[in-house]
């Protein structure tokens, strides 16, 4: 087929063994959060204060939502004031590697599968999925801000922010339990069943290019999201493939795998210490100079910044649909347990994969 560069590392991405599951709520709790959830909302009223704050929120949000980049600093901003909600820095970890993928579209690498058209088209793709996530989150975020400030509860506006009736629900819990497990995996399964209803399953999707190829990159989970850690240069890297990116079951897993990665005790402190440090770019040059390069060089995979590979695109309008409101209590699985990889290291795999990329480059 003349993929070549592909197929050469297939096998650098096996499964890993089983999970490791331990139990977060039961199925009592489960059902009386779902029965709730599914009673006839009462009318909202909204009176001059929440109007107001309801503007400055929408603010808040068109000016975090511009690309990428502005996307994932306001999300560790966020986390660096609010440390408990534990998902707005998985989301920031999660952001960055939204971004490399971006810019690694722009690298020679895909010129091999995709042509020019096709992509802008997974660009577009790729960030109408990180707005989305983005539009529907951050408000709910600040209005937490705004609870710890005020004391007074403003989750009444999450409908005004099309925000589904399970996060009402969710938000209202957090606030009584402050459990951070079950407000991160809440958050999780809220963002990935909403890309799902908005996005995924919309019949005039059309990201460009042809569903084989699409499914050829994510069968071979050549889509990895990595969380560099460590004290010092090269850093290290812990994460997982990515595939059946079309299975809104297999994302919310992958979120709650990512989760208990990404906050064990060996990775999260040098995680947040490399997040400061670097300001994401778009660039892989963040966490690996030494195989990375943001312009193109011999001995060195291009990987440029964003703002140099893309241009913003304008501002998008998402559906309001409530992903939620045809669900049956199956739904509320992923609140049973918490799921730990066993094997997450890809530092060995990166640097296997990053070694051929760069002696492909040279032939």
């Amino acid at each position: 087929m003349g993929y070549s560069p592909f197929l050469k590392i297939l096998n650098l991405f096996k499964k890993g063994n089983q999970d490791h599951s331990s139990p977060l709520l039961d199925k009592h709790e489960i059902s009386r959060l779902y029965e709730q959830m599914k009673e006839e909302p009462f009318p909202k009223v909204y009176f001059p204060g929440d109007q107001s704050l309801y503007k400055e929120i929408t603010n808040k949000v068109k000016k975090g939502n511009v690309n990428n980049l502005t996307r994932t600093s306001f999300y560790l901003d966020f986390f660096k004031k609010h440390p408990e909600l534990h998902w707005a820095f998985l989301a920031h970890m999660v952001s960055r590697n939204a971004g490399y993928h971006m810019t690694d579209l722009r690298s020679p690498l895909f010129s091999h599968v995709l042509g020019a058209g096709e992509h802008r088209s997974l660009f577009s793709f790729l960030e109408r999925c990180n707005a989305a996530i983005f539009n529907d989150a951050y408000p709910q975020l600040l209005l937490y801000e705004n609870w710890k400030l005020t004391r007074e509860p403003p989750f009444h506006l999450l409908k005004k922010f099309k925000v589904s009736v399970f996060m009402h629900k969710m938000w209202d819990e957090f606030i009584k339990t402050g459990n951070q497990h079950v407000m991160t995996i809440a958050l999780i399964m809220n963002e990935q069943h909403m890309i799902q209803k908005r996005i995924l399953s919309d019949p005039n999707l059309n990201i460009g290019i042809d569903r084989w190829k699409f499914f050829l990159q994510d069968r071979l989970e050549f889509t990895s999201i990595l969380f560099p850690y460590g004290k010092y240069l090269p850093y290290s890297l812990a994460g997982l493939s990515v595939s059946h990116f079309e299975k809104v079951d297999r994302r919310i897993l992958l979120g709650k795998r990512l989760y208990s990665i990404l906050f064990r005790p060996s990775i999260l402190p040098t995680a947040t210490t490399f997040s400061s440090r670097h300001p994401h770019t778009g660039s892989r040059v963040d966490y690996w100079p030494h195989l990375y390069s943001k312009e193109e060089k011999k001995n060195r995979l291009f990987s440029p910044i964003l703002t140099s590979a893309w241009e913003n695109e304008p501002a998008i309008h998402f559906s309001s649909q409530d992903w939620f409101s045809d669900q049956t209590v199956d739904v509320m699985t992923p609140l049973l347990s918490m799921v730990t990889p066993q094997h997450f290291s890809m530092t060995r795999k990166w640097k296997t994969r990053t070694t051929i990329l760069v002696n492909l480059t040279r032939d």
